[in-house]
């Protein structure tokens, strides 16, 4: 299979798969020689593999990747089934059985009633197929499949995600998507996992709402930790919120998990970020409401602007609206969800809040006629910076 994977590319007769970028063309002899090493002998790894490196599946996090089939191991039955899925395993006991105890002979036990039932058992590796009504050849099978975008944690990256892939190749006869992002997992200021023993979980809810140290303490109390383990994670509450957490809201936390996909593939949550994303959002506020005012009730938007008879200040600002547009659909485009956040970011503080928004502010108080014709051009221009501006800062469709 190794070796028809190889000719698959490198033959030039027989040229069956083309890897894209190109470079990796040349290195595909290099993997083959470690194709053996690398997939463990194993025929649907190496499928699995060569998927990866022909491009068939974009995998953000390559080295990840590769290192997990290396020790690509089982994964515990329950984590392989639909949830309520019953697991084909029954024990059957026999009339000349000296030992009548259920379980005590490990040559009793089947897996299946049937072929067909065992071969359902890894189900959740099925489910890009089943969910379109595989094995029947159904409407939906054929128009999705295969998918877009998988998107999920890197810790089940070989648990889950390779198992769909060997299968989907396999019974579908074709990768189930073309592209997986791995979010990072959420780890503690400190790089810890999130562990109730230390007592450094954080609940998105008590970000969002707001918790006192007392009340953080209470809900440990609530908990099932022995002595020890309680005494160890208030310490840590005491050492990581001393004041407790401060009301973010959905918003600011939200941003703030975005901004920090940039970082690696775990995320150091610090709160104190959290309550900063908190403070920017409350400066949008203000933005907003200094904009209505200044729009008052019967504005109307302007169907057609042209720059060109704008004020210097104006032409400015759109032409940073253009700039933040353009970097933020490309940095979407390429899962850079956190250059996309920055970019966004920096328009909002440092362009239109910082500089244009206290530019302006003259035309609207001032009795000087340059600047009373010039009010009507700031109102155009506050309307297009807060609509688009708005309109990236909303849950994009990526």
């Amino acid at each position: 299979m190794a070796k028809q994977a190889l000719d698959a590319v490198m033959d030039d007769d027989n040229r069956k798969m083309e890897i894209i970028p190109k470079q990796y063309a040349a290195e595909w002899k290099r993997f083959y020689s470690l194709l053996s090493f690398v997939c463990g002998g194993n025929g649907y790894s190496i499928i699995y593999f060569c998927a990866i490196i022909s491009s068939d599946i974009d995998v953000y996090m390559q080295k990840t990747w590769l290192y997990g089939l290396r020790i690509f191991c089982d994964w515990c039955i329950s984590r392989q089934l639909w949830w309520g899925h019953r697991i084909p395993a029954w024990y059957v006991t026999l009339h000349d059985d000296k030992k009548k105890e259920f379980g005590v002979c490990d040559d009793h036990w089947i897996v299946a009633r049937n072929e067909e039932e065992a071969r359902d058992l890894f189900s959740s590796g099925l489910f890009p197929l089943s969910v379109l009504g595989w094995p029947d050849d159904t409407a939906d099978l054929k128009t999705f499949y295969p998918t877009s975008v998988l998107e999920t944690g890197h810790d089940i990256l070989f648990f889950w995600v390779a198992r769909m892939v060997m299968l989907g190749i396999t019974l579908g006869d074709d990768v189930p998507f073309t592209k997986v992002y791995l979010h990072p997992m959420i780890r503690d200021a400190q790089g810890r996992k999130m562990s109730k023993s230390l007592g450094n979980v954080v609940d998105p809810l008590e970000v969002i709402n707001g918790i006192t140290l007392d009340d953080l303490h209470k809900r440990l109390e609530e908990g099932n930790l022995d002595a020890k383990e309680l005494e160890r994670a208030k310490e840590g509450h005491a050492k990581d919120f001393p004041k407790g957490i401060h009301e973010c809201g959905a918003d600011a936390l939200r941003f703030a998990l975005v901004s920090y996909t940039g970082q690696s593939d775990k995320i150091n949550l610090d709160i104190q970020r959290v309550v900063g994303y908190r403070e920017w959002c409350n400066k949008l506020w203000n933005a907003i409401r200094f904009a209505m005012d200044k729009l008052g009730e019967d504005y109307t938007p302007q169907t057609k602007i042209v720059p060109s008879e704008m004020p210097f200040s104006c032409q400015w600002i759109l032409s940073a609206l253009n700039k933040a547009i353009a970097k933020t659909v490309s940095s979407l485009e390429s899962y850079d969800f956190s250059d996309a956040a920055t970019v966004v970011y920096s328009f909002w503080q440092f362009q239109l809040c910082d500089l244009f928004i206290e530019v302006i502010k003259p035309y609207f108080v001032s009795d000087n006629p340059e600047f009373v014709s010039a009010r009507r051009f700031a109102q155009d221009t506050l309307w297009l910076c807060l609509d688009n501006g708005l309109r990236l800062l909303r849950k994009p469709n990526v």
